[in-house]
């Protein structure tokens, strides 16, 4: 990127996040963060090549897949996410050096699409996501073994020995064979980490850090044969991970999703009120400011509704509660697939 590019973004940044900017200025920016995307799957591209063939894209389809949800318009036609991404940095951005500017933004950016990536992963291979989130959340609190992060992607490494990072790879297939004949079905994601450390601390014919997604396809195959994951649901301890922008970037994208469901399925087929729509909208931003504060696991959701909505509970039964278990449904899907992150 050169100084022209950097001198862009920040003029064109600081006129669309201000509700400001011509169609471009949008095209610009869009045209720049595509550019900044595509560098960024580039250097994952292996791990990507399925999920493009899975979803009949290009690596530049993709590209403007993961960067759409940071140009979503809301109701006054401006560009929420765009506008707390500015009001999130250290100072005003029009004071700010261009270069650090730049920065800030390939920071965000790629966020907006390691969480569009994970969305689709998670839509593509639903048993793979769920396997994924609760090896990785058990990875971060077992003591035999540490995430971190190369060309490879998201790692396992394990603790208290030498990874042999000048050997070859630990070959997917013999992985998944071994994991096989020594797991039994019946063990947890803790168990089953557990004898992964053990395979791969007593051999030593190549490295002992594996991708964790060769370990998720492995387990896939126990998966197959009986092996049945735990539910990892604690969304707060996800969520207690992330920085405050990161934070009201998920929710603001969550809520995008909830509230094109409640519109679409809902209200434009006459289904509910637009009073009734709004209070059911309300209803689960107070639930999800509780997720993020770790808060209000025993208020159920008819008090969630009934506070937004006052009706007693016979009627919340006959009327809202199918609509709002869907709904619920829908976002839990939403926060798990955008909490996965690393594909």
């Amino acid at each position: 990127m050169t100084e022209e590019y950097f001198h862009k973004i920040k003029t064109c940044l600081i006129k669309v996040s201000a509700g400001a900017g011509s169609a471009q200025d949008l095209t610009s920016l869009v045209q720049i963060s595509r550019t900044l995307i595509q560098a960024h799957l580039n250097t994952m591209r292996s791990s990507l090549l399925i999920l493009c063939q899975q979803n009949g894209l290009s690596f530049t389809d993709l590209a403007y897949d993961c960067i759409a949800e940071a140009f979503v318009k809301d109701s006054q036609n401006e560009f929420p996410i765009l506008k707390n991404f500015t009001s999130s940095l250290h100072a005003r951005i029009d004071i700010l050096p261009e270069h650090e500017i730049f920065i800030a933004y390939k920071c965000f950016i790629t966020t907006i699409a390691d969480t569009q990536l994970a969305r689709l992963y998670a839509q593509s291979d639903p048993a793979g996501a769920k396997i994924h989130r609760n090896i990785r959340e058990c990875a971060k609190k077992s003591m035999f073994f540490s995430l971190s992060k190369d060309s490879r992607g998201s790692l396992l490494k394990p603790t208290g020995c030498d990874v042999l990072e000048h050997l070859p790879q630990f070959p997917r297939e013999q992985l998944e064979a071994d994991l096989l004949s020594a797991v039994d079905h019946q063990r947890t994601s803790d168990k089953l980490l557990e004898v992964l450390y053990s395979i791969l601390v007593h051999q030593e014919m190549y490295r002992r850090s594996v991708p964790l997604n060769d370990v998720v396809q492995a387990c896939k195959k126990l998966f197959q044969a009986g092996y049945q994951p735990e539910e990892q649901s604690d969304f707060h301890s996800e969520i207690e991970s992330l920085t405050d922008f990161e934070i009201e970037t998920l929710c603001t994208q969550v809520e995008y999703v909830l509230k094109e469901k409640i519109v679409l399925t809902y209200l434009a087929r006459g289904k509910i009120n637009r009073k009734e729509a709004e209070a059911i909208f309300s209803a689960f931003q107070d639930m999800i400011d509780d997720w993020v504060e770790g808060t209000g696991e025993n208020y159920s959701l008819y008090e969630y509704f009934s506070r937004r909505l006052p009706i007693d509970e016979r009627t919340y039964e006959a009327q809202f509660r199918p609509k709002i278990e869907y709904l619920l449904k829908i976002v839990r899907q939403e926060f798990a697939a955008r909490l996965l992150r690393e594909i």
